[in-house]
């Protein structure tokens, strides 16, 4: 296992840190050795055989509609990953360990603090929240999406979890993956144009909700983040407010909309043309902002037809840099998936005339990755 830069004190190489405070991918191929994939893989083999894991419907292995746990995203959930009497406990053990001196190497780098304190690190043990072992079934894939929302806007039950998802790493534990053959690659959408500034979460726990485009005048992009307690001076007498930073002073915050209650209506399609025309008082702020996912609705799937409903992936936004990456064991990705929209693309159902499967093939076949979304407390 890499025990990452002596010198420095980094468990990454240093460029990494850089890239996911800018929204983009840090990739380390080779993270774990191909013996530390193999016994990790072999013990997750061993529990999904034994009927450990547990399908959650989440994923999508085409437009039949008809569900089979054969085919969808399976997971050791934690409390099985925690069971000291299942599998190989020691090897996850010290697996966990150094993934949560990784957490507390993020939380250092990133300057997210939170990441490495309270309930965040002492619920479930080593430095996580959600940590498992996940298999995609032939055919399976998973939608383009964003793994957390602020608080605000998930309605009256939003603040009553003590920690949220913050960012997220994943280790692959495939052998001998051929993207060509087996597909399977998890596709990031980055931005084109490089931000002003940390992408993500604010130094005061604020999660971003959205962009200001770069114009000519203004050529960086801006992350829009959501204050949700705010004090305000307007007559509006809302909680929340959308803010930008300045890139050379954190401390100083412009407000970019008045004040307003938040809703969960936000995020229905529609929404950002009313954020622009009601909340954003200045006409150049609304002309650039566009919330970080496009709010929709199910007749967009009716008007459009079934966007990515085979697998092979959704038509990227004009100003996104879409990357594939491909799923090698050992290699280690991590990303701020609050900002970052990202997707798995399929893994084929058939494979020369005959359905892909058979424990002999599982390593090809069905695609092994150890994840976690490291929360802030």
């Amino acid at each position: 296992m890499s025990n990452g830069n002596v010198e420095t004190g980094m468990i990454l190489p240093p460029d990494a840190y850089e890239k996911i405070r800018k929204g983009q991918v840090a990739i380390v191929p080779n993270f774990l050795s191909s013996e530390e994939v193999r016994v990790l893989r072999n013990d997750a083999r061993d529990l999904h055989s034994s009927g450990y894991f547990s399908t959650d419907a989440l994923s999508s292995y085409g437009s039949t509609g008809k569900f089979d746990p054969s085919k969808d995203r399976a997971v050791l959930r934690l409390n099985k990953w925690m069971d000291v009497e299942l599998g190989r406990w020691e090897v996850r053990r010290q697996f966990g360990k150094k993934m949560g001196e990784l957490r507390a190497d993020l939380a250092r780098q990133l300057n997210r603090p939170h990441l490495d304190i309270g309930h965040a690190v002492s619920d479930h043990g080593f430095g996580s929240t959600e940590i498992s072992y996940t298999r995609f079934g032939p055919g399976a894939f998973l939608k383009r999406h964003l793994d957390e929302h602020h608080e605000e806007l998930k309605g009256k039950d939003g603040w009553k979890k003590p920690t949220r998802r913050s960012v997220t790493w994943l280790i692959y534990l495939n052998d001998d993956w051929d993207t060509e053959q087996h597909g399977g690659e998890l596709r990031v959408f980055e931005r084109k144009t490089k931000p002003s500034n940390d992408i993500g979460a604010t130094r005061q726990g604020d999660l971003q909700i959205g962009w200001l485009r770069a114009t000519s005048g203004d050529p960086v992009e801006r992350p829009v983040f959501l204050d949700g307690h705010c004090t305000s001076n307007d007559t509006n007498g809302g909680n929340c407010a959308m803010y930008i930073e300045n890139p050379l002073n954190h401390e100083n915050i412009q407000y970019i909309t008045k004040s307003f209650f938040a809703s969960p209506i936000l995020f229905v399609a529609g929404s950002e043309k009313l954020t622009r025309q009601l909340l954003i008082g200045d006409p150049a702020f609304a002309r650039r902002f566009h919330f970080l996912e496009i709010p929709k609705s199910a007749i967009d799937a009716i008007i459009k037809g079934n966007v990515n409903e085979d697998g092979r992936g959704s038509e990227p936004i004009f100003d996104e840099n879409p990357r594939l990456i491909s799923p090698n064991g050992g290699t280690l990705v991590v990303f701020d998936s609050v900002s970052v929209p990202h997707e798995v693309l399929a893994t084929p159902q058939e494979r020369g005339g005959q359905l892909a499967g058979g424990i002999m093939k599982i390593n090809r076949t069905y695609q092994y990755t150890l994840s976690r979304r490291v929360s802030d407390a």
